[in-house]
């Protein structure tokens, strides 16, 4: 996003945050609220394949085989850069979705761009006595790994609920989340970070208040002559 600022150290896979169970709104997460500073996580290719390494989209494996294959390669740069435009998408597709307005046709164009960009073929495989097919999705070139987060994206869209798509309620955190709890009331991008900050804020200034009152309406006992 436009005025993000950019980490200059590599990210450790533990500042990612993983608050949703939907790969498309994890990515648009790496870009969150630092100390009043807007902080990008995603600075190149290898933070790129450590964040689908973290949400689970690439095994440790797969992970080590696309650093090898692609970093400081052209392919490589071009796929971080089509990862980013996915980002500002999803950010734009869950903001409007929050909101309760439809997702344009330009945000479900960038999706279906990505979805396009991997081959799959069908595999014929034992299923105890039967047999069934599954779709098995091709790798070999370093775009191909984005599709599992527009195939999230698109998921989303297709058997969610837009009215669970909600952002923190903390002002100063940018997170969006998917509500899975059973009365729909998660608040919070993380109970442990924003909500307990919160919490904890409103405490400490419903207490000020209730002191200050208790000060101004407290009466002030003359002082005693003495006889």
């Amino acid at each position: 996003m436009k005025g993000a600022e950019r980490e200059m150290r590599k990210p450790l896979e533990r500042q990612f945050r993983i608050v949703s169970n939907f790969a498309c709104l994890n990515l648009l997460n790496t870009e969150l609220m630092q100390h009043g500073r807007r902080i990008d996580l995603l600075s190149d290719f290898s933070d790129l394949v450590a964040w689908l390494r973290a949400v689970g989209v690439l095994s440790n494996s797969e992970a080590r085989e696309a650093e090898t294959r692609w970093t400081g390669t052209a392919e490589g740069e071009s796929a971080f850069a089509a990862a980013i435009g996915l980002r500002a998408a999803l950010r734009t597709f869950a903001e409007r979705l929050a909101q309760g307005k439809p997702v344009s046709d330009a945000t479900v164009d960038v999706i279906n761009s990505v979805l396009a960009s991997r081959p799959s073929h069908r595999r014929l495989v034992r299923d105890g006595q039967a047999f069934r097919t599954r779709l098995v999705p091709q790798a070999a070139k370093a775009i191909h790994l984005l599709a599992p987060v527009a195939e999230s994206a698109a998921d989303l869209l297709e058997h969610g609920e837009s009215s669970l798509i909600k952002s923190c309620e903390n002002p100063s955190c940018v997170l969006y989340f998917y509500d899975t709890t059973k009365n729909r009331s998660r608040r919070w991008c993380s109970m442990e970070v924003c909500g307990s900050r919160i919490k904890a804020a409103t405490y400490y200034r419903r207490k000020r208040a209730s002191q200050a009152k208790a000060a101004t309406t407290t009466p002030v006992r003359a002082a005693k002559r003495p006889d």
